[in-house]
């Protein structure tokens, strides 16, 4: 078993990749069925059973000869390499095929690809429990994360039936030119969602609490944040509509972390919402968009004056 979780599912997931991924699910052929006795057949040489189809109804596992005691159940008698089926009707009319349970293949392979992502990547992958920070798809892991992990599930499970279509699939993730999307994120061109980068200097806007009638946001930032890390909070104390021509009667307080936690400290009180680049915290602005604001709107600004350097390529000359 996988010592951590798969960052994607074993059915959307993979066919978002592959719609025909179903068709490769490594059923073969049993033939060569004489009878055993009554209607217990028998098939030497068949190989490994782990699961057995009977016109594509999955067969029951029993665990001797002896209890084989209805149709459809069958034993894999693995010293004769021989498999024992009853059945009402002589199986070499039927379609009788084995391989291991599909879902079963596809959760184990899944695991083992997230498990390689975690070395190859060689940085944290966590999950995103907020689910104001879950993107579109509200996942628990990066998009990008979950679709490496989808590709190579998928290349992995055609390989046996279709190299050159694998081969094609991996290549979009990793190959040995490097620019494939797993290749990307491993020299830091793609920032995973709890990653300092820029995007984090200009501040991340969340939106914590949205009155129905709201339709007014935070349009932008400006300064280089004088902080390592915050959750910065701007919250509407007076509501209103934001328009031009109008003098602003909108308030807004701000809120920063302290010593003991987020959101502690009262930085700015029933400041005037004004539009144009108005003071937010450790030396950054924000711009408001016109519209209406709602008493008790508040909303999340990350904001991070440190980049953090992700796996980039560096080189330097040593000299003797």
């Amino acid at each position: 078993m996988s010592r951590y979780e798969a960052f994607c599912n074993t059915n959307t997931d993979l066919t978002m990749i592959l719609p025909d991924i179903d068709n490769f699910d490594r059923k073969r052929l049993i033939q060569n069925f004489v009878v055993h006795s009554g209607t217990v057949y028998v098939s030497h040489d068949s190989g490994y059973v782990s699961q057995l189809y009977i016109d594509g109804l999955e067969g029951t596992s029993v665990g001797s000869i002896a209890a084989i005691d209805a149709n459809n159940k069958y034993f894999y008698d693995s010293s004769a390499d021989a498999l024992y089926l009853k059945s009402s009707t002589d199986p070499n009319d039927l379609v009788i095929e084995a391989s291991e349970d599909w879902e079963t293949i596809k959760s184990t392979i899944v695991k083992e690809k997230a498990d390689f992502i975690r070395s190859y990547l060689n940085r944290p992958i966590y999950k995103i429990k907020n689910s104001s920070l879950q993107g579109a798809n509200a996942r628990e892991y990066d998009y990008v994360i979950i679709y490496c992990n989808a590709a190579l599930a998928v290349a992995e499970l055609v390989r046996t039936l279709d190299v050159e279509k694998a081969n094609e699939i991996e290549f979009r993730i990793m190959n040995d030119d490097k620019d494939g999307l797993l290749d990307r994120i491993k020299r830091g061109e793609f920032q995973l969602f709890n990653e300092s980068s820029e995007r984090f200097q200009n501040g991340v806007i969340h939106f914590i609490n949205y009155g129905g009638s709201s339709t007014g946001s935070i349009m932008d930032t400006k300064g280089h944040p004088n902080v390592s890390w915050d959750d910065v909070r701007l919250v509407i104390t007076t509501g209103g509509t934001l328009s031009p021509g109008t003098a602003s009667t909108i308030k807004y307080s701000v809120f920063t972390k302290d010593d003991t936690g987020l959101r502690r400290n009262l930085t700015l009180e029933n400041e005037t919402l004004t539009g144009a680049y108005d003071p937010l915290a450790y030396g950054v602005f924000f711009r408001a968009s016109e519209g209406v604001y709602t008493t008790n709107d508040e909303f999340s600004i990350i904001m991070s004056g440190m980049a953090e350097d992700v796996a980039s390529v560096k080189s330097r000359q040593a000299f003797r």
